[in-house]
């Protein structure tokens, strides 16, 4: 009769399964067999200190010239929202109407005059255009300084006319029209009572031809 020993040997289902040590000795035996039969590793290249130079030096150009490119369009978009151009002229007027006039509306003020066919000056008559302290308090005017051509032009226009309006426009609307008191030679001002962001937009947009 056989012993409890070889009862329970008889009993144990993994009796006819080699022992884990050999198991583990054949899984190692074949991972050394396929790696010794593998190809050579392949190997890491790295650029040559030359092509490393060069490939640095072909992306600085192209940075810089990104750099170089975004300032223009960046800069030009600037340019056209705080320096959009401004259409300046100057006509006389009259406060009645007569044939060849054209009546016309005085921004802010509700007035009315009736302008002149001729165009005195334009915006090429202008030199230079610059923002003032206004009578009023938080508010600014533009003075106007005209060219040679422009000082001509309003010289002989105006010494003739002394004691009548001189409509002042900006983009089609009549922002001023004061009474002569004296010829306009070199420069005029326009007391329109802007803010000093309205007043700056129109003293750079005056200059864009």
């Amino acid at each position: 009769m056989d012993n409890v020993s070889d009862l329970l040997r008889e009993a144990d289902p993994l009796r006819h399964e080699p022992p884990l040590e050999e198991a583990r000795e054949r899984v190692r035996r074949a991972v050394l067999a396929a790696a010794s039969g593998a190809g050579p590793r392949a190997s890491l290249r790295f650029p040559s200190m030359r092509t490393s130079a060069a490939l640095l030096a072909a992306l600085a150009v192209i940075v810089l010239c990104a750099a170089m490119l975004g300032s223009k369009i960046w800069s030009g978009g600037n340019a056209t929202l705080h320096a959009a151009a401004v259409r300046f002229e100057a006509r006389l007027a009259d406060t009645a109407f007569s044939p060849g006039l054209r009546e016309a509306r005085i921004a802010g003020s509700g007035g009315v005059v009736y302008l002149h066919q001729e165009i005195i000056v334009t915006n090429d008559d202008i030199s230079d255009s610059r923002v003032i302290d206004s009578e009023t308090p938080s508010r600014f005017g533009v003075v106007v300084t005209f060219n040679a051509a422009g000082t001509e032009k309003m010289r002989q226009a105006t010494e003739r006319h002394v004691g009548e309006l001189i409509a002042l426009i900006i983009d089609g609307q009549v922002t001023a029209a004061p009474r002569l008191r004296s010829p306009i030679s070199a420069s005029a001002m326009i007391s329109g009572d802007f803010t000093k962001a309205e007043a700056e937009r129109i003293a750079n947009g005056m200059r864009i031809r």
